[in-house]
């Protein structure tokens, strides 16, 4: 590759378990303008970024999975490659629970890549298995098991966007519900299952904390403002810092029990708080798990 051609691409790499979401991922990038490939023979890396090159194309998504396997075994070299020829290099592991991968091929009823001589259960503990050591190598994990793909639109787009060869910095702050698991993504957790449960009052339980009654209750606790303030203060203390040091995102998650009470109320109080910040940091506010009241 011609030596002006170095630093120029943003380059993205996929990997992860079958079934997690690649596919889904490589359409929603597509409609923002990558180029997207999928599973190309590893011969032919060199040779097609000089093309490319060539062509001005910029913005580039590779997706490699358990069906390039030459790839995946010689994967940190690889890595290294990309990375000395862009400007911006991500790597994506996507990951989803056994039970969410046999379900998603069970309504597509595609086959997982290496189920030819054995079930599909022995096929995805084969597959974490030979990945292992890949998602090590990753910068972010997504777990797709409990999200729809438009929560994975907005999970994923913080992390590539790219503007003018840099990166932009942005927040995002998300509710969620323990027990349906910890978001992989989060850089800083709030655990507000302290705070006295609204599910347990008859007249809150259908409700979410983004109605009135269940506000009104939960301010009615000392320690509700409290919390509240003490995550004010150390956001307004942290962001410019993180935002000092060139990140391109930060991702603050607020839980509870269900995610649907008091982790939605908080992230809402905040989302007021934190009003004027909202442009400085392109602050986004999510609540995972809302619907599954």
């Amino acid at each position: 590759m011609a030596e002006d051609s170095k630093s120029y691409f943003n380059i993205v790499l996929i990997s992860g378990i079958s079934g997690s979401g690649k596919s889904s991922a490589l359409k929603i990038l597509e409609d923002k303008g990558f180029f997207c490939v999928d599973n190309m023979p590893l011969l032919l890396l060199p040779k097609f970024l000089e093309v490319v090159f060539a062509a001005k194309i910029k913005n580039i998504l590779f997706v490699i999975d358990i069906r390039e396997k030459n790839f995946l075994s010689r994967l940190e070299e690889h890595v290294r490659f990309l990375k000395d020829r862009s400007n911006f290099f991500k790597f994506i592991f996507f990951d989803a629970n056994d039970d969410t991968v046999i379900k998603r091929y069970s309504e597509s009823r595609r086959k997982h890549p290496l189920s030819e001589e054995e079930s599909i259960h022995e096929s995805i503990k084969k597959e974490r298995l030979f990945l292992s050591d890949i998602k090590k190598l990753s910068d972010i994990i997504i777990d797709t098991s409990n999200i729809s793909i438009h929560e994975l639109n907005s999970l994923i787009l913080p992390h590539v966007e790219c503007v003018s060869n840099n990166q932009i910095f942005k927040v995002r702050m998300e509710s969620f519900g323990f027990k349906f698991g910890i978001p992989l993504e989060s850089d800083m957790l709030f655990d507000a299952r302290f705070l006295p449960n609204p599910f347990f009052m008859p007249e809150l339980k259908v409700l979410t904390g983004l109605d009135e009654n269940v506000a009104n209750y939960l301010k009615h606790f000392e320690e509700t403002d409290r919390f509240l303030n003490y995550i004010y203060d150390f956001l307004i203390f942290f962001l410019p810092l993180y935002k000092k040091e060139n990140k391109s995102y930060f991702t603050v998650a607020i839980g509870c029990t269900g995610g649907v009470h008091r982790s939605v109320f908080i992230v809402n109080e905040l989302k007021s708080m934190l009003s004027t910040e909202s442009e400085a940091y392109n602050i986004s506010y999510f609540h995972r798990d809302i619907g599954k009241i």
